[in-house]
């Protein structure tokens, strides 16, 4: 029993400065350094998610830091500014992407617009430029025809003017008889 009443005692002793230190408010590391009844004590507490199946979450490898006094717990005001005006500057840009994509698909519409004119012009050219082989494919065939027929008709002149030249020598030695006989017949 002794036993037990040392270690209730102990524990009550260890729990005394603790609640003081708690009242005034005084870092557990500058107690330790100056009382003697004092014990620091770490308590090792194991993950609860990992008893449940979970993937234990990972520790930092760096010591724990003290908390900075309270004066300077409170979050710089250039720091409110500065992230104020990284939520504006995102906000802009995000403005500046919406009307950029608005100028694109006007823009798009436009060429769009001007395609489908460039395009039914293209039609008409392709569409008069057949036409004009048509009738180039006509004309050509009417002045082969004509060719044709001419060189038929030069062929049929060729051999008329054979014939003519026939004639002509016929009627030029009936003359040359003719011419030789009016002298004879005279005496």
């Amino acid at each position: 029993m002794e036993v037990e009443e040392i270690y209730k005692h102990q524990e009550v002793k260890m729990q005394a400065p603790a609640f003081k230190d708690k009242k005034r408010g005084i870092s557990a590391k500058n107690q330790g350094a100056d009382d003697p009844d004092y014990e620091n004590i770490t308590l090792a507490f194991r993950n609860q998610d990992h008893a449940k199946g979970g993937h234990s979450r990972p520790t930092s490898q760096v010591p724990a830091q003290g908390r900075p006094p309270s004066d300077s717990t409170q979050v710089p005001r250039w720091l409110y500014r500065a992230i104020l005006s990284l939520y504006i500057l995102l906000a802009l840009a995000f403005v500046f992407c919406i009307i950029l994509s608005a100028f694109i698909m006007m823009k798009n519409a436009e060429m769009s617009k001007q395609l489908l004119g460039f395009k039914t012009e293209l039609w008409n050219v392709s569409n008069s430029m057949q036409a004009c082989e048509e009738r180039q494919n006509e004309v050509w065939n009417s002045v082969q025809s004509s060719i044709i027929m001419v060189s038929s008709k030069v062929e049929k002149l060729e051999t008329q003017l054979a014939v003519i030249r026939n004639v002509d020598m016929k009627v030029q030695k009936i003359l040359e008889l003719l011419q030789t006989k009016p002298q004879s017949s005279p005496q």
